[in-house]
């Protein structure tokens, strides 16, 4: 009984202490898991648990450490998400902006584009101007404009739109006006523009119109400082060559439709002068006739003539106008007109001569005259009698001593003096005599090297064909024109007639 008592109160004191035991053993653990939970030591684990606590710590020190530093990192990764988000948005905001430019620059070009395609077809400048200054009120935010243009050194204001009240002028010589630069144009815009009177809140801007450096004039635009944007400046700026092109090519084809019509009344006016030339004759009272006329232009002021006076007389008339041109031609004509009536008189060389120049004189002008050799040929005698109004001399070929001479008499051309006493100097043709009246257009005729034609060339080619019909000695004459001239451009009128004497002098 005792020994089973004494198993008992052992037992219950072991279990007492089992239990004393497993709550110091619940302490340690409560103790070690807050220990690890601080991230400190337990100084007093148990030497059984000591190895593995201490690893489980630094396991746990470890862990904590690399989530702080994943935290860091998130935290740095959020600030470079915010970043670039807000530059994102940023961008997205400029690039919208960029885009509603770009439409709205798009929409300026196709408008611009539509209204070039409209004035292209229009070569009326008024009515160009129109819808060009039209299109400034629609595409900008024009207020009022002023378009000048430059008009024979003039700087001449065409059109206003808007409540515009000044429309001065600036002129300057033609000669100064060609020394200008750009920036000499810029200046007189410039200095024009400060006339124009604009409120506060406005803006004027100038808008030169040129292409390739050529002016044409300038636009003045005045608009709301407030609503003027990059846009309206460059619009304004590329209406600005649409509107030079425009007006260039209007005036293009106004100059255009001149020089058609010009041309075409030049070509009425060349037929018309070919035909008041005489028809072609191959033998008159013994002589053989050859001729040529040759304008350097559509017309000429060069002029030649024959006619059968009466039975026994037979008239050879060259002339050279001053000048060129249409102005020569009118002269020529004028001269021409009047020497067919004088012819009727029937009068000598000298005094037809000198009634033509009475006649002209009152009627031309300073820097013109006339030069002319007027002959007539007695077909009984073969004596050919002429006066020379300041004209080349007669080249003769003399058959009998084949020899070449110059045949002339002093005088000076008609229109230079109010009267004047004209000579007249006489030459018997025998048989086979060649004699040649011509223009300066020959004698003067130019190569590349400047080099003159010259008369005695001219007297060559005569001698070298003196036994040719009039017609061969023509065609040689221009064959050696040609070959001289090498293409050289033709600066002056080609006109000659040929006479060859087939008959002796009849006896009376």
């Amino acid at each position: 009984m005792l020994i089973y008592l004494t198993i008992l109160v052992l037992v219950g004191i072991f279990i007492f202490f089992l239990k004393v035991q497993e709550k110091e053993n619940k302490k340690n653990i409560e103790k070690i898991l807050r220990s690890l939970k601080e991230k400190k030591i337990y100084e007093k684990i148990p030497a059984e648990l000591k190895e593995e606590y201490m690893a489980t710590l630094h396991k746990i020190i470890k862990q904590d450490l690399e989530l702080d530093n994943s935290i860091i990192e998130l935290r740095e990764y959020r600030k470079e998400l915010e970043v670039t988000y807000n530059t994102l948005l940023e961008k997205s905001k400029k690039l919208e902006y960029s885009n509603q430019s770009l439409e709205a620059k798009v929409t300026s070009l196709s408008n611009i584009n539509a209204l070039s395609r409209t004035v292209l077809s229009i070569m009326d400048l008024d009515h160009i101007i129109n819808i060009i200054l039209d299109a400034y009120f629609v595409l900008t935010g024009a207020k009022k404009i002023s378009l000048y243009l430059w008009e024979n050194g003039k700087l001449t204001n065409k059109k206003t739109r808007g409540d515009v009240h000044f429309k001065g002028e600036i002129s300057f010589p033609e000669s100064v006006l060609k020394e200008f630069t750009y920036s000499d144009y810029k200046r007189v815009y410039e200095e024009l523009k400060k006339e124009f009177k604009i409120k506060e809140d406005e803006i004027i801007i100038v808008s030169p119109l040129l292409i390739k450096e050529k002016e044409f004039g300038v636009i003045y635009i005045i608009e709301d400082k407030d609503r003027f944007t990059s846009n309206d400046e460059e619009t304004i700026s590329a209406l600005g060559i649409q509107v030079a092109i425009s007006i260039n090519n209007a005036k293009m084809y106004a100059d255009l439709r001149v020089k058609e019509r010009i041309s075409q009344e030049l070509e009425v006016a060349s037929r018309i002068q070919k035909k008041i030339l005489p028809e072609k004759i191959t033998d008159i009272f013994g002589l053989q006739v050859a001729k040529y006329f040759d304008p350097a232009k559509e017309v000429g002021g060069d002029y030649y003539d024959y006619s059968k006076i009466d039975d026994e007389n037979f008239s050879i008339t060259i002339a050279d106008v001053s000048g060129k041109g249409v102005p020569a031609a009118f002269l020529m004509a004028l001269g021409r007109s009047i020497m067919k009536t004088l012819e009727i008189q029937k009068l000598s060389p000298s005094a037809t001569l000198k009634n033509l120049n009475k006649i002209i004189y009152p009627d031309i002008t300073e820097d013109m005259f006339i030069t002319m050799l007027h002959s007539n040929f007695n077909y009984k005698t073969k004596v050919l009698t002429y006066s020379n109004a300041g004209h080349n001399p007669l080249i003769v070929y003399r058959a009998k001593t084949d020899e070449i001479e110059l045949h002339t008499t002093k005088g000076v051309a008609i229109g230079f003096l109010d009267s004047y006493n004209y000579k007249e100097g006489q030459v018997k043709l025998d048989k086979g005599d060649v004699v040649i009246y011509y223009t300066d257009g020959i004698t003067e005729t130019e190569n590349h090297e400047k080099e003159l034609f010259g008369i005695e060339r001219l007297k060559k080619v005569i001698y070298d064909n003196k036994d040719k019909e009039p017609d061969q000695i023509k065609d040689v004459i221009l064959d050696e024109i040609n070959s001289f001239r090498k293409g050289y451009q033709q600066v002056d009128d080609l006109t000659f007639v040929i006479i060859k004497n087939t008959e002796d002098a009849m006896e009376i």
